[in-house]
């Protein structure tokens, strides 16, 4: 038994997150080695020795050794601690992880909810609970901090940097051939997220992967945070709110449109005034405590101004008059190329630069 690299002497922490196998072989032989059918009732009470009653027709049923089965030996066990010897469905695996996310509630996986002819319910699904509490709060809490340290320091650093966390891990198996493991590989990722209100899980198996880097955390992992990273972005529920910012001074107020400007001012609170025959765009003139709108309109063939305008902004108008536009810089425009008033000339390139405020 050996480790992808040397690790000395490390804390059980510390071996989930960089996958030691020799710890886990040792921790299992130390907690197992002399009563084998006790590692095998833990795995009974995980669910993952009978098949689950999906709701497809052929579901993988699960093949774990015990120290009955003829082809037991002394090495079954230290084997079964890092995941060989056994057989099972990611469906099964996914299922395992959903308990640990749900403070230990086993729960039969369920893709069909209803059916239904037009608005009439004719039958209606809930999943099954398997086992109520699969372990202790103190063991979830552990296992779940395990699972994080995967991703922020682990095998999975990789993925690490989100908006939201994740709890997973990274798994990396030889593929079993006329008896002998192969050079072939099965890799997967298994989590959930966010890990501190788990809403979403997912696994991702890869089969045979090529290439030189063929573990886990280099191909599997970052397909699951392509799947987490859409998710996220479609469900708002996960972002966080942003705190509340007051300041003291003075809002900077420039120019843009005059509905949107004059929108902001009125949901802050800012006072402001226009001048008469103000138009779309509009320029702001900040006094001590107000702001008065002055017009900002260049005649038709002219070339706009758009300084103080964010970028937005400056494009629309620019290009609407037929302008190319080149910028630099990030924030509000503070310089343009082409003289405001001058003649716009249809394709010619007017260059900006924007400045943060």
């Amino acid at each position: 038994m050996r480790d992808s690299k040397p690790n000395g002497k490390i804390s059980v922490q510390q071996a989930f997150e960089v996958s030691s196998n020799i710890a886990f072989v040792k921790l299992v032989q130390q907690h197992f080695g002399n009563k084998p059918e006790r590692f095998i009732q833990y795995l009974e009470s995980f669910g993952l020795t009978r098949p689950l009653g999906f709701q497809m027709t052929g579901e993988a049923v699960p093949l774990i050794r015990t120290p009955k089965d003829p082809t037991w030996s002394g090495l079954s066990l230290p084997w079964m601690a890092v995941g060989y010897e056994n057989e099972m469905s990611p469906l099964q695996i996914l299922t395992f992880y959903n308990a640990v996310a749900n403070q230990g509630k086993l729960v039969q996986p369920v893709i069909v909810k209803q059916i239904r002819t037009a608005d009439e319910v004719l039958e209606a699904f809930q999943g099954r609970i398997l086992n109520e509490k699969i372990c202790s709060e103190e063991t979830l809490e552990k296992v779940t901090r395990m699972l994080e340290g995967v991703v922020e320091r682990g095998t999975a650093a990789n993925i690490a940097g989100s908006p939201y966390k994740i709890a997973g891990k990274t798994g990396t198996t030889q593929k079993l051939r006329g008896g002998r493991y192969t050079k072939s590989y099965y890799t997967s990722f298994a989590g959930f997220f966010p890990a501190n209100r788990p809403k979403y899980s997912c696994i991702v198996v890869i089969d045979a992967p090529q290439g030189f880097q063929q573990y886990g955390a280099d191909v599997a992992a970052p397909v699951f945070k392509d799947v987490a990273d859409k998710i996220y972005a479609l469900d708002v529920e996960m972002h966080k709110t942003l705190p509340k910012r007051r300041t003291d001074g003075f809002p900077v107020v420039r120019a843009g449109n005059l509905d949107d400007l004059r929108y902001l001012c009125d949901e802050i609170g800012v006072s402001n005034h226009a001048t008469a025959n103000l138009q779309e765009w509009a320029v702001a003139d900040a006094g001590s405590n107000s702001i008065t709108w002055h017009n900002r309109h260049a005649r038709p063939g002219q070339v706009p101004d758009v300084t103080g305008m964010t970028l937005r902004d400056a494009l629309y108008i620019l290009e609407n008059r037929g302008l190319r536009v080149r910028y630099q810089g990030r924030g509000r425009v503070v310089r343009q190329s082409q003289t405001p008033g001058a003649m716009a000339l249809r394709g010619s390139t007017i260059s900006l630069a924007l400045q943060e405020p």
